[in-house]
């Protein structure tokens, strides 16, 4: 196997990650819009001082796998130490590559990149075909203190 490159993201990589995120929304049964590989890319190069993402690409530069994140630092205070954390929003694998730990070594490399930024809590939604891949890097039931609030769209 040729050795895959996995690294943050960067400004020029912003159309490769939307491909990515329109592939796996049209996985789920999404439907495509015009225009979105260019909206997602302009609204991720906007905000993405927070919004940290790596893509694993390649050899030959293709794109195949991304984990897109939203990162946090809280303010400081004087009760507590200045931490941060995080929210994983998208780990995505394009199908010929799955089943080779990709999704796992892009996650530990992730929440590598967290714990170098003081990130103190990593959430993120599972569904149940992820939950053992998840496990295997460390997540688990979320904190009793959590608590959560959905409005209806």
């Amino acid at each position: 196997m040729s050795p895959i490159r996995i690294e943050q993201a960067r400004p020029d990589e912003a159309i490769a990650l939307a491909a990515l995120v329109l592939r796996a929304d049209r996985e789920d049964g999404t439907e495509g819009r015009a225009g979105f590989l260019d909206e997602y890319a302009d609204a991720w190069l906007a905000d993405r001082a927070h919004r940290p993402t790596w893509i694993a690409t390649r050899p030959d530069g293709a794109p195949i796998g991304i984990v897109s994140t939203v990162f946090v630092r809280k303010l400081p205070s004087l009760r507590r130490p200045t931490t941060a954390w995080m929210h994983i929003s998208l780990v995505y694998v394009v199908p010929e590559e799955r089943g080779h730990g990709l999704a796992e070594r892009m996650l530990r490399q992730v929440l590598e990149w967290g714990s170098e930024q003081g990130v103190e809590r990593v959430d993120l939604g599972a569904v149940p075909e992820a939950r053992t891949l998840y496990e295997r890097v460390g997540f688990g039931a979320p904190d009793p203190r959590m608590m959560e609030l959905r409005r209806p769209r």
